[in-house]
């Protein structure tokens, strides 16, 4: 058994400090992205700095440290008004540990005297393609980066997603155009070839489908990819896009149209669709059906801490936050699971045949299920509709009354009157909130 040196473990530690400063960013990305619709708004109003002069004593140097710092501002911050969640020191740690497993996942440790190999590899085999003593360590360091962009871009929409089960372009967007010009510029970022196929399954297939015939590959992988590893990494790029953000969209439009009611989010089409742009087609198909596994999986934990009364079982769970949990599932463990799965897209063009039959078996198994409903005498759609009645307005206008910070309508009020009732204090207190 190999020991990692010095050298390598001193590594992972600067990568776990990075991680953590870089976390407190996110965090700030992840309370502030949400509050705008449009990518640009959205960052602006993540640089922006609160003008708040003469108001609150000067900063002390600790609470610039990741962890420690957020920790000791846990609940309203003396310094900026804004409320510090007791999750965001744990975030920090979080996302250190991220920095360091993306790193252990996309540099293989023998360059640094590590112990084992890297786990994310291309199928055409990184070891054949790239000498890991020769200059590639800038495309080592470049894949790291890469990959690191995706990690960090499904970190902050996990949380926005857990808190108001909303994914915002501020996210996904910025991170599409990095991970579409980092995979140009890498060209070799992929995680398997675009296309690639089994010839003598051809063959047989040809003598069942004869239209099969004009199918224009007929080795491993087609010609022009070894030729033109630019447009390669393009195409990988754009086909994972493709089906990555079109499996989930078809979901959206096949429940949407049997079960009239939203299916998928449109939120999740987009982060699918990300998820595809940076690892490919492939591993994106594998992250939609790991999705739901994962979901029960979660949901099975909380069930049984629920059981010990140790956490209350929430009434819904978005789905965005297990798609991403699926996704570093199949990043960091590609070498694991991709060996299971890769005689399934040695299909070749039987492999889009099978995609349309799924597709009918989808829609056949919610007809089916919406018949059972019918059958059992339960509503086959949901056709209730709330209305905004009376005693619902009065309630809200108590609310008002009762609570003037409560809703949108806040207007300029005599500081004479809460300073009366001694309220000033606690006004001004939250009107400092974000």
């Amino acid at each position: 058994m190999n020991v990692p040196n010095s050298g390598y473990i001193l590594l992972c530690l600067v990568l776990f400090l990075a991680g953590a400063c870089a976390g407190r960013f996110l965090n700030r990305c992840v309370l502030r992205l949400c509050q705008h619709f449009e990518v640009l708004p959205a960052w602006r109003h993540v640089f922006a700095r609160e003008t708040r002069k003469g108001m609150y004593p000067p900063t002390r140097w600790y609470h610039c440290l990741p962890i420690i710092g957020t920790a000791t501002l846990v609940g309203r911050s003396p310094y900026s008004g804004r409320r510090i969640l007791k999750r965001e020191p744990w975030l920090e740690v979080l996302n250190g540990l991220l920095f360091v497993l993306t790193f252990l996942c996309t540099i293989p440790p023998q360059a640094w005297g590590g112990p084992a190999s890297s786990t994310v590899t291309s199928l055409l085999g990184a070891g054949d393609l790239y000498d890991w003593n020769s200059p590639s360590l800038l495309f080592l360091w470049g894949r790291y980066l890469y990959f690191l962009t995706l990690v960090e871009a499904l970190f902050v929409a996990t949380f926005i997603d857990f808190d108001l089960w909303i994914i915002p372009d501020g996210v996904t967007v910025p991170a599409m155009g990095i991970g579409f010009m980092g995979q140009i510029l890498g060209a070799g970022f992929f995680l398997a070839p675009v296309w690639f196929q089994d010839p003598e399954l051809l063959q047989v297939a040809r003598q069942v489908l004869p239209l099969l015939i004009y199918w224009p590959v007929n080795g491993w992988i087609p010609e022009w990819i070894s030729h033109h590893p630019y447009w390669h990494a393009a195409a990988v790029a754009v086909a994972g896009f493709i089906v990555g953000g079109g499996i989930v969209w078809t979901v959206r439009i096949i429940g949407g149209l049997i079960l009239r009611r939203e299916a998928m989010g449109f939120g999740d089409v987009i982060l699918m669709a990300m998820i595809g742009l940076f690892i490919g087609w492939q591993a994106s198909v594998l992250v939609f059906f790991l999705a739901p596994v994962m979901a029960l999986l979660v949901l099975f934990l909380i069930s049984l801490l629920r059981f010990f009364s140790l956490v209350k079982l929430p009434p819904a769970l978005p789905y965005g936050p297990y798609l991403s949990l699926a996704t570093l599932v199949v990043l960091f463990g590609w070498n694991v699971i991709w060996p299971a799965f890769i005689r399934l897209f040695l299909m070749g063009p039987l492999l889009i045949l099978l995609a349309g039959l799924m597709t009918l078996v989808l829609a056949g198994t919610l007809l089916l299920l919406q018949g059972l409903k019918w059958l059992m005498g339960i509503p086959v759609w949901d056709q209730s509709e709330y209305n905004w009645r009376a005693a619902d307005q009065l309630l809200y206008q108590m609310g008002e009354a009762r609570d003037p910070q409560q809703g949108n309508w806040r207007r300029a009020r005599w500081s004479g009157i809460p300073a009366g009732q001694g309220q000033i204090h606690e006004l001004h207190w939250r009107q400092r909130c974000p």
